[in-house]
């Protein structure tokens, strides 16, 4: 991109804002690819960890941090003590002086107030899911029931709405993504996929791996329905590895027997591992994108997922995998004895020929055309952002 025609300063000031850093998930893997694009970028998140850092290709980045940064460590692990003050906190950061403002948003980061004439592109990794899509669900449980709460959610959804109507631009990270930013924001945006690391995550040698169990990678919280992996393989007598942490953990574990296994974190070469001695990755939630599915077929690993959501635009049922249409753990089961009757039939090196479309450069390629798409419409005479 020809930075020196579009941009009023060579090298540009950028800020890339975000929600939060306190975990690393597939946001995260965004904003380090935005970084590996845009070296010289000014990174600001609305809060993160004690030791506001981040080292990206050799690179240490200052994370700049809003008032909450100021609260105790275990109060800012638990979002849902800080929804009050993330509206708030997105509009104390001074992007005055800077060229282009980028944000990586699941949250409030979107809610930067920028100088006039200054793009700002929102990456959305999702509409505020708790005060959307999820919503329901979270009046169904004891939170819900408080009157307070509710209350507090219906402001906090006006107030997302208004929000959303500051960025510029809005890149989606896939179809069902974009269709919900329509439907919440009224936004229109345009499929950026999120960056899978296809140099990386290859097929092993096939005559040394043993595939003797089923994964499940991703945060465990209640949407990702892994419990619904465990009660099949418990009843099947299939081996079920689970990478990851989080909020149900203790639930997921009280429900586990024998047939469950519980990895924890795990590193990127022992992921990589993990998939390529994998039978198949299976997905019983629904995924806005689906990065570990990607991740999985690279490795020439097949996917058994619930068919809703971005899994769609990944996976083509008994291509690829095997797609089921109730979300519901009888049918998981069905659709794993429909897995081993065909699991021959998935050839790894087809797997990871689809897994190449969402590779890191099409990612590059699609963030770098609509910066420059919105810096050309900045310097049209008749345009004003």
């Amino acid at each position: 991109m020809r930075y020196d025609i579009l941009m009023p300063t060579n090298p540009p000031k950028i800020a890339i804002v975000h929600d939060e850093l306190i975990r690393r998930g597939g946001a995260e893997i965004v904003l380090e690819e935005l970084l590996t694009m845009y070296p010289q970028a000014d990174v600001y998140a609305l809060y993160a960890g004690n030791v506001p850092k981040m080292t990206i290709n050799g690179k240490t980045y200052d994370i700049k941090t809003s008032s909450i940064q100021k609260m105790p460590l275990w109060f800012r692990k638990h979002p849902g003590r800080l929804l009050p003050f993330l509206p708030q906190a997105a509009e104390q950061f001074d992007l005055s002086s800077y060229d282009l403002v980028i944000s990586s948003s699941s949250g409030f980061a979107k809610g930067v107030v920028t100088r006039s004439g200054v793009p700002h592109l929102c990456y959305c990794h999702t509409p505020t899911r708790y005060l959307w899509d999820s919503y329901q669900a979270v009046l169904s449980n004891r939170h819900g029931k408080n009157i307070l709460f509710r209350l507090l959610s219906h402001y906090l959804r006006m107030v997302d709405f208004t929000i959303a109507q500051r960025p510029d631009a809005y890149i989606a990270n896939s179809e069902y993504t974009k269709s919900r930013i329509t439907t919440y924001y009224r936004k229109d945006s345009v499929v950026v996929y999120p960056p899978i690391d296809t140099n990386f995550f290859l097929p092993g040698n096939a005559q040394n791996l043993k595939r003797e169990y089923f994964l499940c990678v991703g945060r465990l919280t209640k949407e990702k329905r892994f419990d619904h992996a465990i009660h099949v393989a418990e009843k099947l007598g299939l081996h079920l590895k689970i990478v990851g942490v989080g909020s149900d953990e203790v639930r997921l574990k009280n429900i586990a027997g024998k047939y469950t296994e519980f990895l924890g974190k795990v590193s990127k070469e022992e992921l990589r591992d993990l998939y390529r001695s994998a039978r198949a990755l299976i997905q019983p939630g629904i995924e806005d994108f689906g990065m570990a599915a990607v991740e999985a077929l690279a490795c020439g690993t097949p996917i058994i997922a619930y068919g809703k959501g971005g899994i769609l635009e990944i996976v083509t049922n008994g291509v690829h995998g095997i797609l089921y249409q109730d979300q519901l753990p009888e049918t998981l089961a069905e659709a794993i004895r429909q897995f081993l009757r065909i699991e021959r039939a998935f050839y790894p090196g087809n797997l990871q020929k689809r897994a190449m479309k969402f590779g890191r450069a099409a990612f590059q390629k699609g963030i770098s055309e609509q910066v420059e798409h919105l810096f050309r419409l900045r310097n049209t005479s008749n345009y004003t952002l």
